[in-house]
């Protein structure tokens, strides 16, 4: 037995040297293993060549809805009506919906960062439980095109959705966020400190002891107090308190599509600890990614007040 284990280490250890640093381990034909995570040779170019430039798969095909419930690392047993696959002609629209996004990302955070794969189809579960959009672990972002969430617009100009179709495009930040704060290598350092620290809602819910009642004017009341918490202790909104996942990620999809005057005006100009936040993160993102997410939040508002 040991002499065997032995074998097996020498073996590993040699193939391990006679590989280079930036080599990719590939599955090998010579042992008949099938590469799985990648487009295949009939793809689309433009989807060979995003794969190849973002290492990040954008899927509009499948045959069996398993394909689409069940990801690499994580199932969905929860969905009984499984998926449907995407029409042809909506295909456009949904590769430019997302070469659009990624261009206002740089390439460095995408790679390191971005879930692995953009699944795109026409429906997703169904019946009470269809769903618009649904986080499959943290490698896989499903999105039902054309969207179907309250107020989304009809798609009349693909190459412009992305920025005409705030519903939609903030839907899909907001959940392709909460991903990357679990995907993010690690905590970014003096985000939580620049702050106060979090309370899994500890403050919320003595707020909300403090300020009960239903009507018009307690509601009111209660959601006054609660903003006024969350710019005194630098959230962008009072469930940021929470947990330092839920903040973060309200950070990011808010500076990835707002410029920064109207960040300036609602959130910074009222809160040292927000300002302080605002200028960690933003730096951090600049010297680890190039990433300039205030720029990308500038260009967005611009276009965005084009179509209004």
């Amino acid at each position: 037995m040991k002499k065997i284990f032995s074998i097996c280490l020498v073996a590993v250890l040699l193939l391990v040297n006679a590989c280079k640093k930036d080599d990719k381990i590939s599955a090998s034909e010579e042992f008949g293993f099938e590469e799985r995570f990648s487009p295949k040779e009939d793809e689309l170019p433009v989807i060979k060549e995003m794969f190849k430039t973002y290492d990040l798969w954008l899927r509009l095909n499948f045959k069996d809805a398993k394909e689409v419930t069940n990801s690499i690392l994580m199932q969905d047993p929860g969905n009984r009506y499984g998926a449907t696959p995407l029409a042809e002609e909506m295909k456009p629209s949904a590769i430019m919906f997302v070469d659009t996004l990624l261009h206002n990302v740089s390439t460095d955070y995408v790679r390191r960062v971005f879930p692995r794969e953009f699944f795109f189809v026409k429906t997703y579960d169904g019946s009470y439980w269809e769903k618009n959009i649904h986080a499959l672990g943290r490698t896989r972002l499903i999105v039902c095109w054309p969207n179907k969430v309250k107020d989304a617009q009809p798609i009349t100009v693909p190459e412009t959705h992305y920025y005409q179709d705030s519903v939609v495009t903030r839907m899909v930040w907001s959940s392709l966020s909460n991903m990357l704060v679990q995907r993010m290598e690690q905590e970014i350092p003096g985000f939580e400190a620049a702050g106060m620290p979090y309370d899994n809602g500890k403050i919320m819910d003595e707020i909300s002891k403090n300020y009960p009642g239903n009507s018009e004017e307690a509601i009111e009341i209660r959601q006054a107090e609660l903003t006024k918490m969350a710019a005194e202790r630098g959230y962008v909104s009072a469930s940021g308190s929470r947990t330092y996942d839920t903040d973060l990620s309200q950070w990011l999809s808010l500076l990835v599509l707002e410029s920064f005057d109207n960040i300036k005006t609602k959130y910074l100009d009222n809160s040292p600890k927000r300002t302080e936040k605002y200028k960690v993160l933003t730096e951090y993102l600049k010297k680890e990614y190039n990433w300039d997410i205030q720029a990308a939040g500038n260009k967005y508002r611009e276009k965005l007040n084009s179509f209004q």
